[in-house]
């Protein structure tokens, strides 16, 4: 299969370096599997690929999207497929943190039908009008199983939970019998690091962002977009827009998002420990180490 091979693990474990390395040693393309990154303009925060690394690897379904406009699971497996399909001779590997994506892309998914746009229309402007908050409390009404993963910030879940009963009076958690085809296994290993020095390098990344200029970023984007477009959930923009309003001061803004992601990262470690079949490897143990694992896990299973 053109998939190699697919690296997951917490945001700042070190994916981009390894992954950069390894797609050079099997001459393969990179397939982001990030809900963050895909958006065009929030490059900074959501760190996605520069331009230097564009150049040593192609990589797709990054930098793509408006971020005006939802995506979902189930789009991501579309564009994968269409990708693999058009270029079956072309090696890829699979790199991000979003697990979801992955999983789908494995086990396939929920046969959820099509949702008229007069539905979507009606939830986008309950959404300006009422806010995420008033959504947040529908969604639990009319579907508290499916709530119950789903945080009161995710917007494009909790409009997905409402446009599915809207649409055809069922909850969206009982749709699970019948389940579009996935690609079926793919060989991953779940990057990790002992937790005290993950925490450290995310702290110090949202300093590097800042000095790379990611205040300056949102500013910018503040200008461009509607604060409910779907990127805007991305973590750290909005709440670096507090800084730029004098609502609280950058040193304040900075603990927090590193707060945040400390959270966001626990959360990942979780459903990667729980949620998906892969091979634990520490990277503290060095890249290079990581790299002769992973590279002859692969020759053994060729």
């Amino acid at each position: 299969m053109p998939i190699q091979f697919a690296l997951v693990g917490a945001t700042g474990v070190g994916k981009t370096d390894l992954s950069l390395s390894l797609a050079e040693k099997c001459k393969a393309e990179i397939i982001c599997v990030d809900s963050r990154q895909l958006y065009k303009d929030f490059c900074i925060g959501t760190a996605q690929p520069t331009k230097e690394d564009l150049k040593r690897v192609p990589h797709h379904l990054v930098h793509f999207l408006n971020p005006e406009n939802s995506y979902s699971a189930g789009q991501f497996c579309k564009d994968v497929r269409q990708i693999v399909e058009a270029n079956p001779e072309k090696n890829y590997i699979l790199v991000g943190g979003t697990g979801l994506y992955l999983q789908s892309l494995i086990l396939g998914l929920p046969l959820i039908p099509t949702i008229e746009e007069k539905i979507k229309s009606q939830i986008k402007e309950s959404l300006q009008q009422d806010g995420l908050q008033s959504l947040y409390a529908k969604a639990q009404e009319v579907d508290p199983v499916a709530m119950e993963r789903i945080s009161e910030n995710d917007a494009q879940r909790i409009r997905r939970v409402l446009e599915v009963y809207m649409q055809t009076g069922e909850r969206l958690s009982s749709i699970r019998t019948e389940r579009l085809g996935g690609f079926g296994f793919i060989k991953t290993f779940f990057l990790d690091r002992p937790r005290d020095a993950l925490y450290a390098r995310i702290n110090h990344r949202v300093e590097q962002m800042i000095q790379d200029g990611w205040l300056e970023e949102v500013s910018l984007l503040q200008t461009k977009f509607s604060l409910t477009a779907p990127a805007w959930q991305s973590l750290g923009y909005k709440e670096l827009l507090e800084v730029l309003n004098h609502k609280k001061t950058l040193s304040e803004i900075i603990d927090l998002i590193q707060k945040e992601t400390r959270h966001f990262a626990k959360r990942q470690l979780t459903w990667f420990n729980h949620q998906i079949e892969a091979e634990k490897i520490d990277l503290s143990m060095g890249e290079s180490n990581a790299e002769d694992i992973i590279l002859g896990s692969q020759k053994n299973n060729q």
